[in-house]
């Protein structure tokens, strides 16, 4: 028997190769598309960074809702960007830096106002935002207030109030022996506290000398800044679009509550298919060393083979299939029941046939339904067992239903009536006949199939096998299974 090989291996590999190529490249760039996914951004002038920065988190009334994306200089005052999540404030809202932790990390309070919804890229303006009194503002306050005290007439000033309260009230003199003995350890510690503001003042002037390096800095930032701001026009207007996308996505996953459903189930997959992320890479890895062996192998002689699967119509194998199966000693009369389907499902004696000759459509079930949320057989029911030979007929098309005898014997009260629409009894009606001529032997009759005779099948193309039946026969109306009736 000759076998179906490609007539161009070499040509039809380098289509598969350029198609799997493709794939793998429309794949990528459509998850390494970020304005698909993008967020709109606002805007806060504030007259500090605070030591805040990109990464820091954004809160309204205590709860986490965006982060601080951008920060840059913008004049005299500093220009920082955000996210809100889906979240929306007013244009009167108050945005304020705050310390987060003890070790200095900041956050963003935002408290909102105002009844009209700040737009996207919008900027809140510095009246309305507030920085934090750091560390080094305190220092610097207390050099410059410390820096012209008179330390002797501080502690005198001190005893003399020490020694007045001390004979004007006796119970008051324990308290101020602790604020004499304070004034004492400054004026013994005059000499340390001297030379701590002396390292300030060194420091200050480190800082006055390196002005002019810091002052150039900042010009070059403001070029950088300046070259940004001429690219801002097209961003702004990118991320205007990609909001108005994001808009038009939010509102279509709205008015499709499935949709709902559906991402929280392929969320659910993206995190299976990165918790496996090591096993995929290891299986591409494996599989890799797989192809290779395979191409050896298949350039190596003629010994690999191939088949693909309907390529040719069923209805032109069909006769030579059953023709096979009869060799081998299977009867296409008991295939339906060979197949071991159940009572339920069998194919509907009291139906008609269709117009090929093939057996009708087995019995409609009715369940999951709010009528008949339960299942249509119950467990254990004689209908759910492949029916014995002959027995089911056009007189009685459910036999089963009035059975009583389960596997292991008789079931007091029997079991309930299925919920299955079969076509009503007809005892009066000619047997099942035979289907379709050309599933038989050349020149034998078709196998004797379930269901009422139908209609004579036309002469066919040139050569076909067919043989006469007899005419249709109206099939009665479809009824619900009457227990009573069995």
């Amino acid at each position: 028997m000759r076998t179906l090989e490609g007539s161009d291996r070499i040509r039809n590999g380098l289509i598969g190769l350029l198609v799997l190529i493709m794939v793998i490249g429309v794949g990528q760039s459509f998850v390494s598309t970020p304005m698909l996914f993008a967020k709109p951004i606002y805007y806060a002038h504030f007259a500090d960074s605070a030591g805040s920065g990109p990464g820091d988190k954004v809160r309204i009334n205590g709860v986490d809702v965006g982060k601080l994306k951008s920060m840059k200089i913008d004049g005299d005052r500093v220009k920082v960007g955000f996210t809100l999540g889906d979240q929306r404030i007013g244009s009167d809202s108050r945005v304020s830096i705050r310390t987060d932790t003890i070790l200095g990390k900041r956050v963003m309070e935002i408290e909102p106002r105002g009844n009209k919804p700040l737009a996207v890229n919008a900027v809140l303006p510095i009246e309305q935002s507030t920085t934090p009194y750091q560390l080094y503002d305190a220092f610097s306050d207390l050099t410059k207030t410390t820096a012209g005290w008179d330390l002797d007439a501080v502690k005198k000033s001190l005893n003399v109030l020490s020694e007045t309260l001390d004979q004007s009230s006796p119970e008051l003199s324990k308290a101020l022996d602790g604020i004499a003995r304070f004034s004492d350890t400054i004026g013994k510690r005059d000499d340390e506290f001297k030379l701590l503001l002396a390292q300030a003042n060194k420091v200050a002037g480190v800082l006055g000398n390196r002005s002019e390096q810091i002052n150039r800095l900042l010009v070059n930032a403001q070029v950088l800044l300046a070259t940004v701001n001429a690219r801002g026009q097209a961003i702004d207007y990118l991320l205007a679009n990609v909001a108005a996308v994001s808009r038009q996505f939010a509102g279509f996953i709205d008015d499709n509550p499935n949709l709902n459903n559906v991402l929280s189930q392929l969320e659910i997959v993206s995190d299976v298919l990165a918790k496996h992320k090591e096993d995929f890479a290891y299986s591409i890895t494996t599989a890799s060393k797989f192809m290779g062996a395979l191409a050896e192998g298949i350039g190596s002689g003629p010994y690999f083979k191939s088949l693909i699967v309907n390529l040719i119509p069923g209805q032109l194998m069909q006769p030579f299939v059953d023709a096979a199966f009869k060799k081998r000693g299977i009867d296409p009369e008991e295939f339906w029941r060979n197949a071991g389907l159940p009572a339920f499902r069998f194919p509907d004696p009291t139906g008609a046939m269709q117009a090929n000759g093939a057996p009708p459509a087995p019995q409609p079930i009715m369940e999951g339904t709010p009528e008949f949320p339960g299942p249509a057989v119950g467990p254990g029911s004689p209908c759910s067992y492949t029916p014995t030979g002959g027995s089911m007929t056009p007189g009685n098309p459910m036999p089963c239903a009035s059975v009583t005898d389960g596997p292991y014997g008789p079931v007091p009260g029997g079991f309930p009536p299925p919920n299955i629409a079969v076509s009503a009894p007809v005892p009066g009606s000619a047997t099942p006949n035979h289907g379709v001529p050309a599933a038989a032997i050349p020149g034998t009759m078709g196998p004797i199939a379930p269901g009422l005779p139908g209609p004579a099948l036309a002469p066919g193309p040139p050569g076909a096998r067919t043989v006469p039946v007899p005419g249709p026969v109206d099939a009665p109306p479809i009824a619900p299974l009457d227990m009573g009736g069995q």
